[in-house]
């Protein structure tokens, strides 16, 4: 009778344990273990993983992938597989989901229904542990984050080699990750709900955040073509490898858009893979409609590559070069075609037609000082000085006083051609105004300059001020005390004119100029001696002036 009973009740606990076992064993298919490494290929971390969908997407926690340039999954049969991309990350929650290529498991199933407290979870073993059950334990507080999402309190410790380890419920779903307490004497361990990190995307934001930014592995690209182009621009270009690997993306995933074939033909070019680059955009023209950002693509690429290179293969030249820039404005009329066309005519020396398309630019909503000072400079070549500062002056008027910082140069170009054209005061105007926008990076020679200009305008004071400036930002060139004494000599300043002209001469011992000046003011205090000895001396150093002043 005894052995009936007990046969009776074996039986039954068979029954309970069937389902628990059988889905034990397909979520144990699903679980990896993932090691990170560093870019020098050192090996920074270990943890626990499990699958969770058909293409092999998989959740772990943050802390091993942080700082990690590489990272791969291992499955219970010991076969390696790389993980080739993150999908979302949160470090305040220790979570990432990242994608394992080529990986077939069979992935667990999420829960849609969350737990509550006093249900039993089930603690998935790592894949070490060869326990072939779960471990048993109740939830003894349920709580909320995010308005949609479970945090699990279970009333049982968990060993550190148990972390991010599924946790499942009943029906053998998963309810979320495992983390552990805060220190080991704690007499519980916490679920984070695994939908959670599910709903982890990234955007164009996430290229600047520091979540995604210290995993240097890459990244999913955003689902929307917009935040995706963002991604890839704010993400940079300076790991080239990953750069392109991001344009491929970006065209497997948005095959119509020109973005894509744009950024791989332009980073081919750049590195001199003309018939790549050539590739790219020929796919571009024949997948997309808007060929005249592909045009426009191969007409700034090929005239780029004509600056810095003279070696290129054959139709990488200025004439195909605005061929292409005209396609472009054909195919759809934007000012920045046209800017590009006057670039390009500019290299060769077309300079009258490069400044017909940089006027006609500066007739549209791109109007700009910039595309003045260019016509400015085709106006230069052309020998034209009054079309110059006829053009100057517009690009001045593109702003109002009192001017912003963007206006210096463009005041600082019209001064020069205003010296050129003897309009001294109406220079020195314009010098002042880039003062006092510059007033932080202005050198030395540019006070010279000044006082030049001045001194033509009889603004002797000014000219003095200037070049005590010049003096004291470069107090070891000799040039400028000699200036500022010739000028001292000039107002009558015979004194402060020795004075400088000393100070020269101690910078430069051979100065001629130094000397010759000091002789004259000499002369003029009465000290013929002393005099007739600093002209002596700069004729030696070769001064007519000097010598023609001893022979009177």
């Amino acid at each position: 009778m005894k052995q009936k009973i007990l046969l009776i009740l074996l039986g039954l606990l068979t029954c309970v344990q069937m389902p628990a076992q059988k889905w034990f064993k397909k979520a144990r298919k699903a679980q990896v273990n993932v090691l990170t490494y560093d870019a020098q290929g050192q090996l920074l971390r270990s943890s626990n993983a499990f699958v969770v969908t058909d293409d092999g997407t998989a959740l772990s926690d943050y802390a091993t992938f942080k700082g990690a340039a590489r990272a791969v999954a291992i499955d219970d049969g010991g076969k390696q597989y790389e993980v080739d991309y993150v999908c979302g990350a949160s470090s305040l929650y220790d979570v990432v989901r990242f994608h394992i290529a080529g990986l077939k498991a069979t992935p667990v199933k999420l829960a849609t229904v969350a737990s509550i407290k006093g249900q039993t979870a089930h603690i998935m073993p790592y894949l070490g542990n060869k326990a072939n059950s779960c471990t048993p334990a109740t939830i003894s507080d349920v709580s909320r984050f995010n308005d949609h999402y479970t945090y699990y309190t279970l009333d049982t410790a968990a060993t550190e080699k148990s972390a991010s380890c599924p946790v499942l419920n009943d029906e053998g779903e998963v309810i979320g990750l495992l983390q552990m307490a805060a220190t080991n004497s704690d007499k519980q361990c916490f679920v984070l709900d695994a939908s959670f990190p599910m709903s982890l995307t990234t955007t164009a934001i996430s290229a600047t955040s520091s979540d995604y930014r210290d995993i240097h592995i890459r990244k999913a690209l955003p689902t929307d073509a917009s935040q995706a182009n963002s991604f890839i621009y704010l993400t940079g270009t300076q790991d080239t490898v990953l750069y392109q690997a991001y344009i491929d993306d970006f065209i497997r995933l948005f095959p119509t858009e020109p973005a894509g074939y744009v950024m791989k033909g332009e980073l081919l070019a750049s590195m001199t893979d003309y018939a790549g680059a050539e590739q790219a955009w020929a796919a571009g023209l024949k997948a997309t409609k808007a060929t005249d950002e592909l045009h426009y693509s191969m007409a700034r690429s090929i005239y780029a590559q004509t600056q810095a290179h003279t070696d290129l293969p054959e139709g990488w030249t200025l004439a195909h070069a605005l061929e292409e820039a005209e396609q472009a404005f054909a195919t759809n009329p934007l000012p920045t075609y046209t800017a590009l066309q006057g670039h390009i005519l500019y290299s060769q020396k077309n300079y009258e037609a490069a400044c017909q398309k940089f006027q006609e630019v500066c007739r549209t909503n791109l109007r700009s000082a910039s595309h003045f000072l260019y016509a400015a400079q085709c106006k230069q070549m052309l020998s034209d000085t009054l079309g110059v500062l006829a053009l100057q002056d517009s690009a001045v008027a593109c702003f109002s006083k009192p001017y912003v910082e963007e206006a210096a140069t463009p005041l600082l170009m019209r001064a020069n051609t205003l010296i050129a054209l003897k309009s001294y005061r109406e220079a020195v105007a314009d010098l002042n105004e880039y003062e006092h926008l510059k007033a932080a990076s202005v050198n030395a020679n540019f006070y010279d300059q000044r006082a030049q200009a001045e001194l033509q305008c009889r603004m002797f004071q000014q000219a003095l001020n200037d070049y005590e400036r010049a003096c004291q930002l470069e107090p070891n060139e000799p040039l400028y005390p000699a200036q500022l004494a010739a000028l001292h000599y000039r107002v009558g300043q015979v004194d402060e004119c020795i004075s400088a002209a000393r100070k020269a001469i101690a910078l430069d011992a051979e100065f001629a100029d130094a000397y010759r000046i000091l002789g004259v003011a000499l002369r003029h205090q009465g000290k013929q001696s002393e005099a007739r000895q600093q002209l002596q001396k700069a004729a030696e150093l070769g001064d007519t002036i000097a010598r023609d002043l001893l022979a009177e």
